[in-house]
């Protein structure tokens, strides 16, 4: 090993008052040691900087204070290689919330406690296996709010939080010297360890880079593969991404687009009259809480990213400013009381069959979900003609939240029959779709700037009913994510499927061997 083989890495150090002096300056040596960059940060209240205080329980010792110049809120958990939150009761005050930051009225709700920026930027972390996490002593006390992330993990503590542990679904372990290894999770059960916590740390950001690292596949970490799939050589490969112009999800675009840049794919945008689609306000907002999950689901990382791509002025954004109009592309099926219907029927169905002829140019079709689509893509004729003709050619074709709606109405004239019927599908299901409206936040150049209510329809009923009794929804409620393969078709459910079902799709096309079922 060299003397200094974390050089280049990024260490976060959480912190409040009642810290322990001697564990924060363990920190700051041996790791510097080891060539790492330490940031104390914690939560500074709209202050550049704020003073903490030492435990002042340190009988015959003297008050110590630390100056703390970075919040957590303002960087990305993905750039460092650790997280760790310090020991003593600094978890249970980077838990409170103001009256103001409560989501409800009073009195508190237990979940209320997610809210607090701390527990999110945790919970991030938790979600993402490539970071290691440390708590020492009592700091598990951070994860009591989302305990989920504690379920079916190994861990030891400060004795007083055992019960916590055990009721959240952790597996308490009395480790022999103090310091616990689970993956990416390292614990200690007293500050006294921290020489010992940071070499166990170390040694998992190396091994962890190293590959030699399996990730605990717990609700925590489970929604983020930590493998990329070999794909056989992928071909030069053209994608059409649909989305709406009434509102998108971010992620639901980015992280497909990701995996298909990854490869090398070329993608084409098309929206359904040709304007520029717009990113939902709140799916660039870390701090947006989702009534649903009751939890954030867009990271700071993440939300950087959807807001150059929906700036049209920047160079991330300009692929989407001059978008395929889908009305341009495919003609409008004439009204059954057309005065000259059988004309019209003619001349519609040569056009439709022209228009068929550019689906050869792609490999793959993509829907991005949102709250949008029910507004431009669901009932839109033109995008149903648009799947049937991927259909038609065999080709791929993937959707996302409520862009499998889009799915459950593609269908033949003649027959009628949804081209899911006898599929395996996903989509929201009851139990995380939306009750009051937060969905259907306005994207910008749009006059949808009012509550919708409810989406018009409950996406499972109306996928239960498409796929007939030969077919599945499959919801995956209690799972983090829930991807289905059933080819031609890949559906993801929500938000945090985005990256996996660009990934599956990439999988369906050049994968080794080509994939063609999955998730079920």
């Amino acid at each position: 090993m060299s003397d200094q083989p974390l050089r280049g890495k990024k260490i976060a150090i959480l912190v409040e008052t009642e810290y322990v002096p001697s564990e924060i300056e363990t920190y700051r040596t041996r790791f510097a040691a080891y060539g790492a960059e330490v940031h104390l940060m914690s939560r500074l209240w709209g202050n550049p900087k704020v003073t903490f205080v030492s435990d002042v329980d340190q009988i015959g010792k003297p008050v110590e204070t630390l100056e703390v110049a970075i919040d957590f809120q303002s960087v990305a958990v993905e750039d460092y290689a650790a997280i760790i939150q310090a020991a003593n009761y600094t978890s249970v005050r980077l838990r409170w919330l103001d009256d103001k930051d409560y989501p409800h009225p009073p009195p508190p709700r237990a979940n209320d406690a997610r809210c607090a920026p701390a527990v999110q930027f945790i919970y991030r972390a938790m979600r993402n296996p490539r970071i290691i996490k440390g708590f020492p002593c009592h700091a598990l006390w951070i994860l009591s709010a989302i305990p989920e992330t504690l379920a079916g993990r190994h861990v030891t503590c400060n004795r007083v939080l055992i019960p916590d542990v055990v009721n959240a679904g952790g597996v308490y372990v009395a480790a022999p010297n103090g310091v616990h290894v689970d993956a990416d999770l390292v614990t200690d059960d007293s500050a006294a360890r921290s020489p010992e916590f940071v070499d166990a740390i170390r040694d998992q950001i190396l091994a962890m880079e190293a590959g030699s690292v399996t990730p605990a596949l717990t609700v925590a970490n489970a929604a983020t593969t930590p493998d990329t799939p070999a794909v056989a050589n992928p071909a030069p490969r053209r994608i059409l991404v649909v989305l709406s112009e009434w509102g998108y999800w971010g992620e639901e675009l980015v992280g497909p687009l990701e995996e298909f840049r990854r490869v090398g794919y070329t993608v084409d945008f098309c929206t359904p009259t040709g304007k520029r689609p717009n990113a939902i306000g709140v799916s660039m907002d870390p701090n947006f809480i989702d009534p649903p999950l009751a939890r954030a689901v867009t990271s700071h990382a993440m939300a950087a990213k959807v807001r150059a791509i929906d700036d049209a002025t920047s160079p991330e954004g300009q692929c989407l400013n001059r978008p395929i109009s889908l009305a341009d592309w495919f003609p409008e099926r004439p009204y059954w009381s057309h005065p000259q219907l059988v004309r019209a029927l003619e001349m519609y169905n040569l056009l439709r069959a022209r228009a068929e002829e550019k689906v050869g140019d792609y490999d793959a079709l993509m829907l991005v979900g949102g709250s949008g689509p029910i507004v431009d893509m669901v009932n839109n004729q033109r995008l149903h003609d648009l799947i049937l003709a991927f259909h038609k050619a065999g080709k791929p074709i993937a959707a996302q939240c409520y862009g499998v709606a889009c799915l459950a109405f593609a269908r033949n004239i003649e027959d009628r029959r949804s081209l899911l019927w006898g599929k395996r599908v996903t989509g929201h299901c009851l139990e995380y779709d939306y009750k009051d409206g937060t969905g259907f936040m306005a994207g910008r150049n749009t006059p949808l700037d009012f509550n919708m209510g409810p989406p018009p329809y409950p996406l499972e009923y109306i996928l239960r009913d498409a796929t007939g009794p030969e077919g599945a929804y499959i919801g995956n409620f209690g799972h983090p994510t829930s991807v289905i393969v059933d080819y031609p078709f890949i559906t993801g459910r929500s938000t945090p499927d985005a990256t996996l079902t660009g990934r599956k799709l990439v999988e369906v096309l050049d994968g080794n061997p080509p994939l063609r079922r999955w998730g079920w």
